[in-house]
């Protein structure tokens, strides 16, 4: 869910926002091979590698417009790198991946997926501070180093540079992802399922039934239906964000944790953690506090106008780690969800880890890791 307006929309061309709200005629009574729930990021990538797979018919539905939940407020970093410093072996490994089938798909998708490779800089760290275990390819920054690429900086401060990272605007890899798609059908949702032995044998959404090959529920959080048995532990995390007026600062790519350097001298910052915070508004003193400690880095962003603010809801399970899985008890049926911070990261691979499931029953690397079951000792 993403509350009010996001720099990325106005990004994109009049085509890109048409295919958004693409709703192909067709859905009560449809058979597809595949049946793809959720237009997020994570249900388009999934619908494009199932079908390039060729795995038959691949179907897309989508209870609002594509990109309306928490991808159209994401970020779009594609920073895997960093993560190396939080994130377990698997986790990190799983980013890789995603950042290079991302640029995979730079390159077979017809005008690209709008890659934009730029470098990562954090600020302020001490070299034997982050990790035991180092990013691959980190440079050490000494102050003055760090002075030649962010010049006026408030104090010294030592960096780690990390290159060929990458961002992507979320909305207009979605709509080019899109529109390669053969059927994609907008405001419909899908609202039960009919499960006979060990197979879902029917969709009910509100234009009607659905019968499926193979289902994949890309829905953020687990998906709700009437008759699927599913208890998976999830909430969500609010977070703020906004986009500067036009700077004269240049920025060299991603400086953590000030802001991206996006088009137009604009900046791109914030991504907070709004803890215990459900309500679905931006709250001024959050933006200002985004502000404040711009300036706090950068004296000469004192006062810098606030081109566009929102929040999102970013999905996440208790251990901060996606599910990608088989729905148990189903031999058709699979799900993904909880990616919370890395969801427009690991959407293509997680895509291609599920279009393979389904194509020749290979799991996940790792499957333990990922399980639907995983939470059930809490």
């Amino acid at each position: 869910m993403t509350v009010n307006s996001a720099v990325w929309r106005d990004q994109l061309t009049p085509e890109e926002r048409a295919a958004l709200g693409r709703a192909d005629e067709g859905v009560a009574g449809a058979t597809p091979d595949v049946l793809v729930v959720g237009g997020g990021i994570l249900g388009v990538t999934t619908a494009a590698a199932c079908s390039e797979a060729g795995l038959g018919d691949v179907m897309l539905i989508e209870t609002g417009r594509l990109g309306a939940g928490a991808t159209g407020g994401a970020t779009g970093l594609l920073i895997p790198e960093p993560h190396q410093w939080s994130d377990p072996e698997p986790f990190v490994d799983l980013e890789r991946a995603g950042l290079e089938r991302w640029r995979d798909l730079e390159q077979s998708v017809p005008g690209g997926v709008g890659l934009v490779e730029l470098d990562w800089l954090g600020l302020a760290p001490h070299e034997g501070g982050y990790a035991a275990h180092q990013p691959r390819d980190v440079e050490w920054l000494n102050p003055g180093q760090v002075d030649e690429l962010i010049p006026d900086l408030a104090r010294p401060m030592e960096g780690a540079l990390i290159r060929r990272q990458a961002r992507v605007n979320p909305l207009r890899a979605v709509a080019r992802l899109a529109a390669g798609l053969p059927a994609v059908t907008t405001g419909v949702a899908a609202m039960s399922a009919e499960i006979r032995g060990d197979r879902i044998v029917s969709v009910g959404t509100s234009a009607g039934d659905i019968t499926p090959g193979a289902v994949v529920f890309a829905t953020g959080r687990p998906p709700v239906l009437d008759g699927l048995p599913l208890h998976i532990p999830s909430d969500r995390v609010k977070g703020h964000l906004l986009v500067t007026e036009p700077t004269g600062i240049a920025l060299p790519g991603i400086v953590a944790p000030l802001a991206t350097q996006i088009e137009n001298g604009q900046l791109l910052a914030g991504g907070t953690f709004d803890l215990g915070d459900e309500s679905p508004t931006v709250q001024q003193e959050v933006i200002d506090a985004i502000t404040d400690g711009l300036a706090a880095v950068l004296p000469s962003l004192r006062g810098v106008g606030v081109a566009y603010q929102w929040c999102c809801f970013r999905p996440r399970h208790p251990d901060r780690r996606p599910v990608i899985d088989r729905v148990p008890g189903l031999a058709n049926a699979w799900l993904t969800s909880g990616h919370f911070r890395t969801g427009i990261l690991n959407a293509p691979v997680t895509a291609a880890v599920l279009s393979r499931w389904i194509a020749a029953g290979v799991p996940p690397v790792e499957p333990a890791t990922w399980s639907a079951t995983r939470f059930g000792a809490r």
